[in-house]
């Protein structure tokens, strides 16, 4: 996307480094908002598909951000593979996005989301908080946690890699 989480995570935090993978088209646009917000010694942006290619290793962190709801669960679990494979050993998963509470009714936003989804690109899928802990839990994930990123908005999956 943008590189805004890791943007802001590069302004608050100047020892650390951070990669934005994404298309060639929005890495471009990734790259002009790096440069803008001046830490491009921080961070880079480098095109990747990641439907398709494997992951750069080495990282502490890795965060997949608001497009769950696009692909159905066996996709989610093999991106969350890629990304335990690409950790390492104490590294940390954050998944972000639009997930169904536990009961599966609502929030409304989700829902709609999903169906948005569902509609125009035929893949959609709306995954719940207990959906995407069991995908970390699949890909080797442990110490899940889960909560509110944005209330009613958008929740919050973290695992980590055992050491």
């Amino acid at each position: 996307g943008s590189g805004a989480y890791c943007i802001n995570a590069a302004k608050a935090h100047p020892h650390i480094t951070a990669v934005v993978l994404d298309l060639p088209p929005v890495v471009e646009v990734a790259r002009e908002f790096i440069a803008a917000n001046g830490v491009s010694d921080q961070v880079e942006a480098q095109a990747c598909d990641f439907t398709k290619d494997p992951f750069p290793g080495g990282a502490d962190v890795a965060i997949m951000a608001s497009n769950q709801s696009l692909y159905g669960g066996d996709f989610i679990r093999e991106v969350l593979r890629k990304a335990f494979a690409a950790l390492e050993p104490g590294g940390e998963m954050h998944f972000i996005g639009h997930l169904l509470n536990a009961e599966r009714t609502g929030p409304a936003e989700t829902a709609t989301w999903a169906l948005d989804q569902a509609i125009k690109r035929g893949t959609g899928h709306a995954h719940s908080v207990a959906d995407i802990r069991r995908y970390f839990e699949d890909a080797g994930f442990t110490e899940i946690q889960d909560g509110d990123f944005l209330p009613n908005m958008l929740e919050w999956v973290r695992g980590v890699k055992p050491a």
